[in-house]
Protein backbone atom coordinates (compact mmCIF):
# COMPACT_ATOMS: atom_id res chain seq x y z
CA UNK A 1 0.00 0.00 0.00
CA UNK A 2 1.32 3.48 -1.00
CA UNK A 3 0.61 5.92 1.75
CA UNK A 4 1.20 9.87 0.91
CA UNK A 5 1.90 12.54 3.30
CA UNK A 6 0.31 15.75 2.55
CA UNK A 7 -0.16 18.92 4.09
CA UNK A 8 -3.87 19.93 4.55
CA UNK A 9 -2.89 23.22 3.01
CA UNK A 10 -2.10 21.71 -0.36
CA UNK A 11 -5.24 19.41 -0.62
CA UNK A 12 -7.91 22.01 0.95
CA UNK A 13 -10.69 19.49 -0.49
CA UNK A 14 -9.71 17.42 2.27
CA UNK A 15 -10.94 19.80 4.94
CA UNK A 16 -14.75 19.20 5.31
CA UNK A 17 -13.61 16.01 5.79
CA UNK A 18 -10.87 16.17 8.09
CA UNK A 19 -12.79 18.24 10.51
CA UNK A 20 -15.56 15.98 10.58
CA UNK A 21 -13.08 13.21 11.90
CA UNK A 22 -11.89 15.75 14.45
CA UNK A 23 -15.38 17.02 15.79
CA UNK A 24 -16.63 13.24 15.83
CA UNK A 25 -12.93 12.63 18.01
CA UNK A 26 -12.27 15.52 19.82
CA UNK A 27 -15.72 17.80 19.62
CA UNK A 28 -17.16 16.56 22.45
CA UNK A 29 -17.64 21.14 23.61
CA UNK A 30 -17.53 22.32 20.37
CA UNK A 31 -19.56 22.89 17.44
CA UNK A 32 -19.14 21.41 13.56
CA UNK A 33 -18.64 24.67 12.82
CA UNK A 34 -15.74 25.91 15.37
CA UNK A 35 -14.08 22.73 14.52
CA UNK A 36 -14.27 23.61 10.74
CA UNK A 37 -12.63 27.09 10.95
CA UNK A 38 -10.16 25.58 13.40
CA UNK A 39 -9.09 23.35 10.77
CA UNK A 40 -9.28 25.70 8.21
CA UNK A 41 -7.34 27.87 10.25
CA UNK A 42 -4.66 24.75 10.83
CA UNK A 43 -3.92 24.41 7.07
CA UNK A 44 -0.39 26.85 6.49
CA UNK A 45 2.47 26.36 5.16
CA UNK A 46 6.18 26.27 7.30
CA UNK A 47 4.86 27.53 10.74
CA UNK A 48 2.64 26.62 13.50
CA UNK A 49 -0.15 25.33 13.54
CA UNK A 50 0.18 22.66 10.73
CA UNK A 51 -2.09 20.00 9.65
CA UNK A 52 -0.93 16.85 7.78
CA UNK A 53 -3.22 13.89 5.51
CA UNK A 54 -2.44 10.79 4.93
CA UNK A 55 -4.01 9.54 1.84
CA UNK A 56 -4.24 5.96 0.31
CA UNK A 57 -4.30 7.32 -3.51
CA UNK A 58 -7.12 9.81 -3.15
CA UNK A 59 -8.70 8.16 -0.12
CA UNK A 60 -7.96 9.97 3.47
CA UNK A 61 -6.81 7.14 5.89
CA UNK A 62 -5.09 9.48 8.41
CA UNK A 63 -4.17 12.93 10.01
CA UNK A 64 -1.85 14.33 12.15
CA UNK A 65 -1.32 18.41 13.55
CA UNK A 66 1.32 20.49 15.23
CA UNK A 67 -0.28 23.20 17.60
CA UNK A 68 0.93 25.88 19.74
CA UNK A 69 -1.25 24.19 22.73
CA UNK A 70 -3.27 21.38 23.17
CA UNK A 71 -3.50 21.77 26.85
CA UNK A 72 -4.85 25.73 28.19
CA UNK A 73 -2.83 25.32 31.48
CA UNK A 74 0.11 24.74 30.22
CA UNK A 75 0.98 27.66 27.93
CA UNK A 76 4.17 27.55 28.54
CA UNK A 77 4.97 24.09 26.34
CA UNK A 78 4.80 24.17 22.48
CA UNK A 79 4.98 22.85 20.06
CA UNK A 80 2.15 20.18 20.43
CA UNK A 81 1.23 16.96 18.55
CA UNK A 82 -2.49 16.57 18.37
CA UNK A 83 -5.15 15.12 16.15
CA UNK A 84 -2.95 11.61 15.24
CA UNK A 85 -6.02 9.69 13.79
CA UNK A 86 -6.06 6.79 11.60
CA UNK A 87 -9.69 5.37 10.17
CA UNK A 88 -10.60 1.98 11.57
CA UNK A 89 -9.82 0.00 8.59
CA UNK A 90 -6.09 1.50 8.41
CA UNK A 91 -5.29 0.39 11.48
CA UNK A 92 -2.21 -1.46 12.23
CA UNK A 93 -0.66 -0.63 8.96
CA UNK A 94 1.96 1.42 10.52
CA UNK A 95 0.23 4.39 9.28
CA UNK A 96 0.24 5.97 12.53
CA UNK A 97 4.45 5.67 13.04
CA UNK A 98 4.20 7.51 9.22
CA UNK A 99 2.35 10.52 10.54
CA UNK A 100 4.27 10.74 13.77
CA UNK A 101 7.98 10.20 12.25
CA UNK A 102 6.25 13.12 9.25
CA UNK A 103 5.95 15.47 12.38
CA UNK A 104 9.03 14.83 14.13
CA UNK A 105 10.98 15.82 10.75
CA UNK A 106 8.47 18.90 10.19
CA UNK A 107 9.16 20.11 14.07
CA UNK A 108 13.01 19.49 13.95
CA UNK A 109 13.23 20.94 10.38
CA UNK A 110 11.79 24.25 12.14
CA UNK A 111 14.23 24.24 14.96
CA UNK A 112 12.21 22.46 18.04
CA UNK A 113 14.20 20.21 20.09
CA UNK A 114 10.97 18.81 22.32
CA UNK A 115 7.63 17.94 21.32
CA UNK A 116 4.29 17.14 23.00
CA UNK A 117 1.22 15.71 23.23
CA UNK A 118 -1.62 15.09 25.75
CA UNK A 119 -3.88 11.89 25.86
CA UNK A 120 -6.74 10.94 27.96
CA UNK A 121 -7.17 6.87 26.60
CA UNK A 122 -4.06 5.09 24.43
CA UNK A 123 -1.22 6.12 26.99
CA UNK A 124 0.45 2.84 26.59
CA UNK A 125 0.35 3.41 22.79
CA UNK A 126 2.41 6.24 23.55
CA UNK A 127 4.76 5.06 26.04
CA UNK A 128 5.08 2.11 23.46
CA UNK A 129 6.25 4.59 20.25
CA UNK A 130 9.22 6.44 22.54
CA UNK A 131 7.02 9.28 24.22
CA UNK A 132 8.24 9.95 27.92
CA UNK A 133 5.41 10.44 30.47
CA UNK A 134 5.64 13.91 31.88
CA UNK A 135 2.68 14.82 33.98
CA UNK A 136 -0.92 14.87 34.97
CA UNK A 137 -3.28 17.81 34.64
CA UNK A 138 -6.55 19.12 34.63
CA UNK A 139 -8.18 19.93 31.20
CA UNK A 140 -10.69 23.12 30.96
CA UNK A 141 -13.77 20.88 31.75
CA UNK A 142 -12.12 19.11 34.79
CA UNK A 143 -11.03 16.12 33.46
CA UNK A 144 -7.69 14.69 33.80
CA UNK A 145 -4.81 14.19 31.06
CA UNK A 146 -1.36 12.81 30.75
CA UNK A 147 1.46 15.53 29.10
CA UNK A 148 3.84 13.34 27.26
CA UNK A 149 7.26 14.48 25.34
CA UNK A 150 9.54 13.49 22.87
CA UNK A 151 13.23 14.85 23.34
CA UNK A 152 13.85 15.24 18.84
Amino acid sequence: MDIQIVNLADRMEYVDEVSEWFWHKWGKYQSKENMKYTTIHTAQHDRVPLTYIALSGDRLVGTIAIWTNDLRCRQDLFPWMTNLFVKKDMQDQGIDILLQNHIIKVVQKLGFTKLYLISTNDNEYYENTGWTFMETAPMVMGDMTKIYYKDL
